[in-house]
């Protein structure tokens, strides 16, 4: 089993790498490959790259020290905050902008977003997946804490979206195809 693992871990590696190659080939682009920002963890302490971190190490122990993966399909549980959008090979980092989703274990969901800050759009209300992608949001309530409105009846909503295999990056896609990318920064709390 952990020899599978360790293959699996491997044929992943070097696939994402011939993609890196093919996209620095075709661009000419002189940038790091992303690889290694890709790669993230939970723990600041850990290393990014737990595969070269001790490389005199029994290949056995390596694999057993690897990430635990979470046994099942990623779920979408906790809080995620606006990071990028890429669109037609545009990445614009948000900075200005912040938009946190809350996503709990019960079904509820909300979202805040700030300008420099000040609070401009809020809503809340429960949230439900359907397979494959679509994330259906039914909003109950609109508007930051001044300026609650409750929406009779509620307003549904579908977005598209992926959820990285570790939970931590969600993706929403639009219609025309830019894609907003959101980090989790706050698991939800387990009972």
């Amino acid at each position: 089993m952990k020899r599978a693992h360790t293959s699996i871990l491997l044929v992943s590696a070097i696939l994402l790498l011939a993609g890196c190659k093919a996209r620095e080939a075709a661009s000419n682009n002189t940038a790091a490959p992303a690889p290694a920002a890709a790669n993230t963890t939970s723990n600041a302490n850990q290393s990014a790259d737990p595969a070269n971190a001790n490389r005199n190490s029994n290949p056995g122990k390596e694999a057993a020290s690897a990430t635990v993966k979470p046994a099942g399909p990623p779920q979408l549980l906790g809080t995620y905050e606006s990071r990028e959008v890429r669109d037609q090979g545009v990445v614009t980092l948000m900075s200005q902008l912040k938009t946190l989703w809350m996503f709990s274990a019960d079904g509820t969901y909300s979202r805040v977003s700030q300008v420099k800050g000040q609070p401009y759009h809020a809503d809340s209300g429960t949230f439900r997946i359907e397979p494959p992608d679509k994330l259906v949001l039914t909003i109950q309530v609109t508007g930051p804490k001044a300026k609650r409105r409750i929406q009779n009846p509620p307003l549904s909503k579908t977005h598209t979206f992926s959820l990285s295999p570790d939970g931590e990056e969600l993706r929403f896609t639009s219609a025309k195809g830019s894609v907003g990318i959101f980090q989790r920064v706050a698991k939800p709390k387990t009972p």
